[in-house]
């Protein structure tokens, strides 16, 4: 299991007690870029949680460092605002088991009834790489994580970019069991608003402009100057 953070004292502590939940012998690393808040501290007061502290925040070479870190054979990548179920381990084993799987998915739970929202809940269940997000629990093969390289060092659209890569070695699997998930994105354009932007973005990136761009388009608070 391996969570990214970057001031998340607000939302760690209930990440970590789902992962405990699903099983707490789970093999656990907080890996922070930087946080100015209490979130290393959250980490800190877990005795399974092995925290590791990058050089600087992006959460692809975050991840990258957990992953050269753990020593499971699958990597769990879990963002900090999303809660397991309780099955997600012993489903993840499951589906692990057929060693044609390289990697896959959970689906989106969010529990707000906005339609947009649910309406990508619906989408999540599709297994397809443009409905399928880092905010779902991605998960690959250690051996085939390490063999292909890991995320692209990003900003943006790793999460969509290492599926293309995962498809040609092997199968991927979507999980039909949802993680709960914060709907805290779309609260600061809205749901409409955001999930266009979203959809926005994404066309750009497969027309071939660079995610280093559509970072500052989509954190210009972050890129600015």
């Amino acid at each position: 299991m391996i969570i990214p953070t970057l001031n998340e004292e607000e939302h760690l502590e209930q990440a970590l007690e789902s992962v405990r939940d699903s099983d707490a012998g789970t093999e656990c690393l907080v890996v922070d870029g930087g946080s100015e808040d209490r979130t290393c501290e959250v980490a800190e007061r877990w005795p399974s949680v092995k925290l590791l502290r990058a050089g600087a925040a992006g959460r692809a070479a975050q991840m990258n460092l957990g992953a050269r870190a753990a020593t499971g054979e699958v990597l769990l990548f879990l963002h900090a605002d999303c809660r397991l179920p309780r099955d997600a381990l012993a489903l993840l084993q499951r589906t692990c088991a057929d060693r044609r799987v390289v990697g896959g998915s959970f689906c989106l739970g969010f529990l707000e009834r906005h339609w947009v929202l649910q309406l990508c809940n619906w989408g999540s269940r599709i297994n397809h790489p443009l409905t399928t997000y880092g905010d779902q629990a991605q998960f690959i093969r250690r051996d085939v994580f390490l063999e292909i390289g890991g995320f692209q060092e990003w900003p943006l659209m790793e999460d969509l970019e290492i599926q293309f890569r995962l498809r040609s070695c092997g199968r991927l699997k979507k999980i039909r069991r949802p993680i709960r998930c914060s709907d805290r994105r779309f609260r600061r354009r809205g749901p409409v608003a955001h999930q266009l932007f979203n959809t926005w973005l994404v066309c750009l990136y497969l027309l071939g402009v660079s995610p280093t761009q559509l970072a500052k388009w989509y954190r210009p608070d972050v890129h600015s100057g």
